[in-house]
């Protein structure tokens, strides 16, 4: 048997990764050269999940977007919106371990516009969040 074969319990060892990714400049749709980490990259997570439609794109998983799209032409009863809106939310945001929660969730209809404000909880801290 070669050394390399045996596997050994007590040598594993999981190691938490700080998640890391590219920043995106979301007003000019473009990268801007420099790499983001922690908060300010679940903050960016953030965004683009709740900006993408699941269920869409086959290039993400079903578990990547939300459904807040489906709201759409939905009761006028802005009670109902926004418990729908706040259980969107907190689906599509629970396939991310860094996340604890999210408090002081608000939605703001205005025409054909949904605004959603709450503050998102983090291992790497609170940010507000304004989508």
């Amino acid at each position: 048997m070669f050394p390399f074969d045996i596997e050994d319990e007590d040598t594993v060892v999981e190691e938490e990764s700080i998640p890391t990714d590219y920043e995106i400049d979301f007003k000019t749709g473009k990268l801007t050269g420099r790499m983001i980490s922690g908060l300010d990259a679940i903050k960016q997570w953030v965004l683009i999940v709740l900006g993408t439609d699941r269920y869409f794109y086959t290039q993400y998983s079903w578990d990547h977007g939300s459904d807040l799209n489906s709201l759409i032409g939905q009761s006028p009863d802005k009670e109902h919106i926004e418990s729908e809106a706040k259980r969107m939310v907190e689906d599509a945001l629970s396939v991310n371990d860094d996340i604890l929660g999210i408090d002081d969730f608000a939605c703001e209809i205005e025409d054909d516009k949904l605004t959603v404000r709450f503050t998102l909880n983090t291992i790497y801290g609170g940010a507000e969040i304004n989508v």
